[in-house]
């Protein structure tokens, strides 16, 4: 074999097949050792996406997408057959398939045989080990393991510009050689080389500061070795690194494994085998000597992946802390205990209670305090997942189950990337427990339904600020503003009750000023607390101005603005500008009719506007007018967070940048 050339696919020591494509390292082309790769860049870019997708049609509007995404030149198709062709020369005179690069209509296609391709003969041997692995011969996992990893030269597809496709596929390749990693050291482990993989373990935990695997593998492997200070230092820095760089706290799983260094209960003779990586790729349309490995689509089944060992020694406690000094919605508290309430009888599917309400309405502290009242009752568990994030963007559902999972001692290297097998998982696991799930914030029923546990012990507690029709038997309990007495109550708590004394009826008037949204009367009582020279009275006469209103209530982490201004800016555009319309038209509830001429539109489009915000929480029905003529209006500070860009008398139409224009005017109100 010449100098630089790749290793065969076969036996070792055995003359090289006439074309050896490498692409686990920089991309290499060789016929007989000798270099075809491309010398373009944008020819080896065409390449490698055509190599992800061998022996299958990748169109040519893909190619196009994937070379230059959103600006393609003007001759984008004349540029990609100018790459094919240069592509068609240097794999020509290779033996194998007449045709290497195949002009198919509305693409191409490269057929490569069986053993052209390292991360086809990386998967084989995987695959093999996996089948070594099922008959307990450890001694043959780790040689067809180390074998197979040392055809590895480098990153996947190392020094090309890769796009989202080509991208996405390095990660998935990249993880099937950690995979791979992980699986030799735990057959290592089972062997009893403890000792001899310190070295190598400390490394890899230092080059992967928050992988899980590598440090639980370390801490086993120390521990094993008599070097208990070693592995509690492995836990202490991951768990700093993983606070540091990502706000969360190491698994369950990592967590009893400390527990158990610590205690010294480790049981050393049954070191836990991990499952099979997942395979990402395997040849089509060519014969092959044995079964092909799983299609890139096919992540690692779900049964495999539910059978890892999760961390039983406690139940998940994900709340969040309760509110201290929760005060109110005592019917609202009630109703949701009794909807929430462990399923009795022959029902098949979890409870579901929506607590539904606008943007400041105390919503999840309203959940969370029933939550953590109703505990005892779910004694598998409570789980708690955000559904935006600090951008206020939807969090896709795969994500918060690959949290959840990972949570549940689930290694997240295991875990497929789609949606539909992450959720077969979760139910997997959740169907004979008995859990309390709380989901915050969530956009839309397609967003939850993926997140539902699997049996019909658990309650799912879902915080929104738009209504979720799609939700097979789901309850809503609404949160509108609070009665005026509770509300009053909860001010004097937090101002002070020495502060209210007698001037109750001035308190009852600040309340009703902040349109008794809970959010604000806690930004009114904070603003109280933290201004000791103002009377109550003070605080009613600088509210009063509805100008400086909102100013006025914003204090420390109560930003009444922005969070109401967030609320506003998830409408779509045309919604967006009915609402800042109705809202110049000032406080008087008005009928569809009235909302129809301020928005300049028929009676029908104005009722299915005013809907859609009945729907997000940003109008409310006021009560019913003469004649049972239904009276909407828009609350008073959503009223007056809305930057009004067009008069009352304006007709309705869509507004280039509203919303956009929308966020940046609020943020821009000082306190």
């Amino acid at each position: 074999m010449k100098d630089g050339a790749l290793p065969y696919a076969g036996t070792p020591d055995t003359e090289p097949t006439a074309l050896r494509i490498g692409v686990l390292g920089p991309m290499e082309v060789r016929e007989r050792g000798e270099s075809r790769t491309p010398s373009a860049p944008m020819a080896r870019r065409a390449l490698a996406v055509l190599l992800i997708h061998a022996n299958r049609l990748v169109t040519t509007s893909a190619l196009i997408e994937e070379l230059w995404e959103d600006e393609p030149p003007r001759l984008a198709r004349k540029t990609v057959q100018t790459y094919v062709y240069q592509l068609r020369r240097a794999l020509q005179s290779a033996s194998g398939p007449t045709n290497r690069l195949e002009t198919c209509p509305n693409g191409y296609r490269i057929n490569l045989l069986v053993d052209e391709l390292d991360l086809w003969e990386f998967e084989r041997r995987v695959t093999q080990a996996r089948r070594a692995l099922g008959k307990g011969d450890a001694l043959n996992v780790v040689a067809t393991l180390r074998s197979a990893l040392a055809l590895w030269r480098g990153d996947p597809f190392a020094g090309l510009e890769a796009g989202p496709v080509l991208a996405a596929r390095i990660t998935q390749i990249s993880e099937a050689r950690i995979s791979a990693l992980e699986l030799r050291i735990e057959a290592e482990l089972q062997l009893g080389r403890h000792r001899s993989l310190l070295g190598e373990l400390r490394q890899l935990t230092a080059a992967h500061p928050v992988h899980e695997e590598f440090t639980a593998q370390l801490m086993r492997a120390a521990y094993r070795a008599d070097q208990r200070s070693m592995a509690l230092d492995a836990f202490s820095r991951l768990r700093r690194n993983l606070v540091e760089d990502l706000g969360i706290d190491p698994s369950e799983r990592l967590q009893k494994l400390q527990w158990d260094v610590l205690n010294e209960t480790l049981e050393l003779d049954q070191p836990a085998v991990r499952a099979e990586p997942v395979v990402l790729t395997a040849p089509t349309g060519a014969a092959q000597p044995e079964p092909a490995p799983l299609s890139p689509a096919v992540p690692a089944p779900a049964a495999t992946l539910a059978a890892h060992p999760v961390a039983a020694h406690r139940p998940p406690a994900q709340l969040p802390v309760d509110t201290a000094d929760f005060t109110g919605r005592r019917a609202e508290l009630a109703r949701l205990e009794e909807l929430a309430q462990p399923a009795a009888g022959a029902r098949s599917a979890p409870r579901i209670v929506t607590v539904l309400g606008g943007a400041g309405a105390g919503k999840t502290a309203l959940a969370v305090h029933a939550a953590h009242r109703l505990r005892e009752l779910f004694p598998d568990g409570q789980l708690y997942a955000r559904l935006h994030d600090d951008d206020d963007r939807p969090v896709r559902p795969a994500c918060v189950l690959r949290a959840l999972l990972r949570d549940l001692g689930h290694p997240v290297v295991d875990l497929p990337d789609d949606t539909e097998e992450l959720g077969r998982i979760f139910r997997n696991w959740s169907a004979e427990r008995r859990l309390l799930v709380l989901l915050d914030d969530a956009t839309s029923a397609d967003q939850v339904a993926p997140l539902l546990p699997g049996g019909p012990g658990s309650t799912v507690l879902v915080t929104s600020r738009v209504r979720l029709p799609g939700l097979p038997g789901a309850a809503t309990v609404e949160l509108g503003p609070m009665e005026t007495d509770e509300a009053a109550e909860l001010f004097a708590s937090l101002a002070g009750r020495h502060r209210v004394g007698a001037d109750s009826a001035v308190a009852r008037q600040v309340v009703r000023l902040t349109g008794n949204l809970p959010l604000a009367v806690r930004a009114a009582g904070e603003k109280l607390a933290a201004r000791p020279m103002w009377s109550v009275t003070d605080l009613a006469a600088r509210l009063a101005e509805e100008d400086h209103r909102i100013a006025q209530l914003r204090t420390g982490s109560f930003d009444v603005l922005a969070r109401l201004a967030s609320a506003c800016a998830r409408l779509d555009q045309t919604a967006y500008e009915a609402l800042t319309l109705l809202s110049a038209a000032g406080g008087e509830p008005f009928t569809i009719a009235r909302a129809a001429t301020l928005l300049g539109v028929d009676a029908w489009s104005a009722e299915m506007l005013v809907g859609q915000l009945l729907d997000h929480c940003v109008a409310e029905m006021w009560r019913e007018g003469p004649d049972a003529v239904p009276l909407f209006r828009i609350p008073v500070l959503i009223r007056l967070s809305v930057p009004v860009h067009a008069p009352a008398t304006a007709a309705l139409h869509v507004l280039p940048g509203a919303r956009e224009r929308a966020v940046p005017a609020a943020a821009g109100t000082s306190a």
